[in-house]
């Protein structure tokens, strides 16, 4: 009997997790998408048990009968060693308690177990992570802004800064023109590295200096401050861009890239900071283009990162 073939993805977030099925062909199943709580403060197994807990509801929601799912993608923050699956996240208040835990192994140990899952997971079933930044610039260079561009810088801004570095449609991560694995969050930069301020985080600490008191210390809340005019809330995202900027200046002139693609949940908010990022970028030309639904980009990416490494083909 022919099976129907399926990938599940999952976006990992500090805050939420995005999730979506996919067919073979790379096609988002109508309804598939939903959104949990990451639960990224909470106890190793804790997070464990959520993100099986995820795993199991997406493949309920299939209601093929001839269901074969061949595997499962998550798009995770770093530094993470993606090949073997293991997290060396700690220090960033989000998924601590997963340090040097090996992701892969625990939840394939759960999927072996899960008896629901008799019949509809692939003989060969895998789940496979990756940079969260490397699936969306593959997903945004295949679908979306990157697809006009051969070289491009891709930048994802949350809880962390993400990025990667692409040419000729390839992955850049181990050339003399960019940052090992074409990571920036690592770098030097003011009185620590750019992770510090190219996030949250900085804008956090940016809304501190300023004296602006909020109880939720939420970035959306200081951008409805800033949308309404609020002098001080202006002035932390306008800072804020030309961290950006500064932060990016050396690696656009070693990588001379055509455009900088950002992405990420504070990408929603550009408009108060893009002018931030063109005052100080020392190339006034670059094209800056903006994806608000980093999450669809990143599908993309995880569902050719499966396709790549599992063959699903009839």
């Amino acid at each position: 009997m022919r099976m129907n073939k399926y990938v599940i993805a999952f976006d990992v977030g500090g805050s939420f997790i995005k999730s979506t099925i996919l067919n073979e062909h790379g096609e988002i199943i109508t309804d598939s998408f939903a959104i949990f709580p990451s639960k990224s403060k909470e106890s190793k197994e804790a997070i464990i048990e959520n993100l099986f807990l995820r795993i199991k509801q997406q493949i309920n929601r299939i209601l093929d009968k001839e269901i074969n799912v061949v595997g499962v993608g998550f798009a995770f923050p770093g530094p993470f060693a993606y090949e073997e699956g293991i997290s060396y996240i700690r220090d960033v208040d989000k998924f601590d308690q997963l340090y040097e835990v090996n992701l892969r192994k625990e939840l394939m140990e759960l999927v072996k177990q899960e008896k629901s899952f008799k019949g509809k997971i692939d003989d060969n079933f895998r789940i496979l992570f990756d940079n969260d930044a490397n699936l969306f610039a593959l997903g945004e260079q295949m679908t979306g802004k990157g697809k006009n561009y051969n070289k491009a810088i891709y930048l994802t801004i949350g809880t962390g800064a993400g990025s990667a570095f692409m040419e000729d449609g390839n992955l850049v991560k181990h050339d003399s023109r960019v940052p090992e694995n074409g990571w920036i969050f690592k770098q030097p930069f003011g009185d620590s590295i750019v992770d510090d301020y190219i996030s949250k985080r900085g804008i956090l600490r940016l809304t501190e200096e300023f004296g602006i008191d909020i109880e939720d210390k939420e970035v959306k809340t200081i951008a409805e401050m800033a949308k309404s005019n609020h002098t001080c809330a202006k002035k932390v995202f306008h800072i804020f861009g030309q961290n950006i900027g500064k932060a990016l200046n050396s690696h656009i002139k070693a990588f001379s890239p055509e455009a900088l693609i950002i992405g990420g949940q504070i990408a929603k908010s550009k408009d108060l900071f893009i002018g931030g990022i063109y005052e100080v970028l020392d190339n006034k030309t670059l094209m800056i283009e903006f994806t608000e639904d980093t999450s669809l980009s990143t599908f993309t990416g995880v569902a050719n990162l499966i396709k790549q490494t599992i063959s699903i083909s009839p």
